[in-house]
């Protein structure tokens, strides 16, 4: 009887997924806004748990600002994804995502702090932390210390929020 089963659960995800829609069409907003979007690059310096292992590498990344996720007043809440290449020798490009929260401190200077994971040649997860500095209503300048499992990362990071 598993295929009368299925046909039972199937009615329930369509009719959850009408509903969802109808739901999104009256809101009449757009699954993501595009003025919380940003876009951002960086060059950063890594090092391996061997000290005579470290080199120059570059990422590239977006963000989300998430309005609604505020853990507490003057506390900003986003996500990251992005690719990265650590500059190492062989094969040593991954891909990471991660939630981070900010906050400003004062005269355009704030802090920021993140944590996710990083699926490629140092799979596993990734903690952060940094300060930045905000150029103007639209970039964002920002020095990141991000560690992982095996490789940390000394990063400048630019960030354009569309």
């Amino acid at each position: 009887m598993p295929s009368l089963r299925k046909f039972q659960i199937s009615p329930i995800i369509f009719l959850a997924l009408v509903i969802s829609a109808q739901v999104h069409a009256q809101a009449n907003q757009p699954m993501l806004e595009k003025n919380r979007l940003s876009v951002g690059a960086g060059i950063s310096d890594n090092e391996v748990n061997n000290p005579d292992d470290s080199g120059t590498g570059f990422q590239l990344f977006a963000a989300y600002d998430l309005q609604q996720v505020n853990l507490m007043e003057g506390v900003d809440s986003s996500v990251e994804f992005g690719i990265m290449d650590f500059g190492l020798d062989g094969d040593d490009t991954g891909i990471w995502g991660s939630y981070v929260v900010d906050g400003d401190l004062s005269g355009g200077f704030g802090w920021l702090a993140q944590a996710g994971l990083d699926i490629g040649d140092d799979s596993g997860l990734l903690f952060g932390a940094g300060l930045k500095f905000t150029l103007d209503k639209q970039s964002t300048l920002r020095l990141e210390y991000v560690a992982r499992d095996d490789v940390d990362s000394l990063q400048l990071n630019f960030l354009f929020h569309l």
